[in-house]
């Protein structure tokens, strides 16, 4: 904040007062010290003057209100149990994830480990299902490829059974009958040459021509060609007669056998396809325990929260408010445990009026002092501005964003704020005492730089300054009016920085009033004259 120039000019004029008195009963002169704002007999009067310089003037809004936190978290229970540990109190620092309040968790613990077992259970139910669905698949593809095999296998003994089916049945072929008869014709050949060396060798033997061996050997072919002979016959007799009936009867038999054989392979495999419930009821298992599974991990994630549930952390870095339970305690869901507030986000909340609501806005500096801190001045920022205001006082609520590095600024804390709603830079600015209601003038006649209507929005009644003219005359002349406040004004027209104007002694100068101007110590003459502004 800039210095009180109403501060400074009273100063002045409270000391060239005093320095008038004291100088009036001495010097070699003995010259009486006129006092500012008084004349002389010559129609001149004391006063003292200002240059008016370009300075910063602000415009502000008082507003109260109390400090709050954004963070600022309340602890409580989240499962019933015995309180078995609370680590903090009242006062102490706590960072965030730090156990601040520990519940018995034994029990939870026990149903944590059960619910780890009936994990495993059901894992290795799971294995043996799909051993069981790996080992039915298997079976099912052997079954069906020895049932396509069977089928395969009876087929054809039903197609050799009916083939010599129908060739018992149907006798012997014209072709069996003609090979018979060529196997007679020709044993008949083979007896009719054995008989003939049969009967030369008899009378080669009786003249002694051959030896006894000789003969013998020709008998011998010859009762064998002989019997071979009759053999022939007897099949060409078969051949010609044909199969018996119990031939007939046995090869019928037969095929009837080979076909229920077939029947029996086809229903055999018809029969597999049934067994692919096997399979269906392998997997339904293998589902029931991965589901099984499945909710024995949700009850161990449930469970493992419990016990994380019974240890509970700081949220946030911050200092413990209050400390609500004690070991021993019994809290169940929802009991309030410990509040912990963060002082780092400690902000201020004032409130301001309807007629002001306008002029804050997001970004205004704000300069805050707290009844509880005397002496000490924090600044922040307006970081929000609610839209609405309350409905039982008609006032808007706004947020300040305050530093608060040392952590002095507690949450509650009454507190009284100065918004900052428009600065004005580089602009001619006088002091507030300067500045004299336009009606109080004498003989008063604007001059070309004024001339025109009085205008302020911040001053009702229009208001007017007493510069220093030409041979150190009285000028006074109408001004618009800026921002104001209590100490300075800006002048928005009728006065230029460089200027010099009357800051003691204004009050009933007229239009051409002679000025004595007096130092800012009381001494008539003064070459210089004091600033209007300190603000450059």
């Amino acid at each position: 904040m800039r210095p009180s120039m109403t501060t400074k000019y009273a100063a002045a004029a409270l000391t060239g007062l005093s320095l008038t008195i004291l100088m009036a009963g001495c010097g070699p002169k003995k010259e009486a010290k006129k006092e500012p704002g008084t004349g002389d007999p010559g129609g001149s009067v004391a006063v003292q003057v200002a240059t008016v310089q370009a300075g910063t003037i602000a415009s502000s809004v008082s507003v109260t209100g109390s400090t709050q936190a954004l963070s600022d978290v309340q602890i409580s229970a989240r499962a019933s149990g015995r309180v078995t540990a609370v680590n903090f109190r009242e006062g102490q620092v706590v960072r965030a994830g730090q156990i601040v309040v520990q519940q018995d968790s034994t029990d939870l613990q026990a149903n944590v480990r059960q619910a780890q077992a009936n994990i495993a259970q059901a894992e290795a139910n799971v294995a043996s299902a799909r051993a069981k669905l790996s080992q039915a698949k298997t079976n099912y593809t052997l079954q069906i490829q020895t049932a396509k095999s069977a089928v395969a296998q009876a087929r054809a003994q039903v197609s050799a059974s009916k083939q010599n089916y129908l060739k018992v049945k149907g006798g012997s072929r014209p072709q069996q009958v003609l090979e018979a008869k060529n196997q007679v014709l020709l044993s008949k050949a083979n007896l009719d040459n054995a008989q003939t060396i049969l009967t030369r060798n008899k009378s080669l033997y009786s003249q002694g021509a051959i030896a006894k061996a000789d003969l013998d050997t020709a008998q011998t072919t010859y009762d064998v060609q002989y019997q071979t002979y009759q053999n022939q016959k007897a099949a060409l007799s078969l051949t010609i007669e044909g199969n018996q009936q119990e031939d007939v009867s046995g090869a019928l038999a037969q095929l009837q056998q080979q076909q229920a054989n077939l029947n029996t392979a086809i229903a055999n495999q018809q029969n597999i396809q049934v067994r692919r419930d096997d399979i269906l009821a392998a997997q339904a298992a293998v589902t029931q325990a991965q589901a099984a599974v499945r909710t024995s991990q949700a009850t161990l994630a449930f469970n493992q929260q419990q016990v994380a549930n019974a240890l509970l952390r700081s949220p946030i870095d911050g200092i413990v408010a209050a400390r609500e339970v004690e070991p021993g305690q019994v809290a169940s869901p929802g009991t309030n445990l410990m509040r912990i507030v963060g002082l780092g986000s400690v902000y201020y909340e004032p409130t301001i009026s309807e007629t002001d609501f306008a002029s804050a806005a997001v970004g205004n500096p704000v300069t805050v002092m707290v009844d509880a801190l005397p002496g000490k001045t924090f600044n922040g920022k307006v970081s929000a501005v609610y839209p609405a205001a309350s409905a039982t006082n008609r006032v808007f609520t706004l947020r300040v964003t305050i530093s608060n590095p040392q952590n002095q600024l507690r949450p509650g804390m009454f507190a009284r704020g100065s918004i900052v709603t428009k600065v004005a830079r580089n602009v001619p600015v006088v002091p507030a005492t300067a500045l004299v209601p336009l009606a109080s003038t004498q003989g008063f006649q604007p001059n070309d730089s004024s001339n025109e209507p009085i205008a302020s929005g911040t001053q009702s009644a229009p208001q007017q300054v007493v510069v220093v003219g030409p041979n150190r005359t009285a000028q006074p002349r109408a001004v618009k009016i800026g921002i104001q406040n209590q100490q300075e004004a800006e002048i928005t027209s009728g006065l230029q920085a460089g200027e010099q104007i009357v800051v003691v002694g204004q009050q009933g100068l007229k239009q051409g009033d002679k000025l004595v101007i007096a130092d800012k110590n009381g001494r008539s003459g003064g070459a210089g004259a004091q600033s209007a502004s300190t603000n450059p």
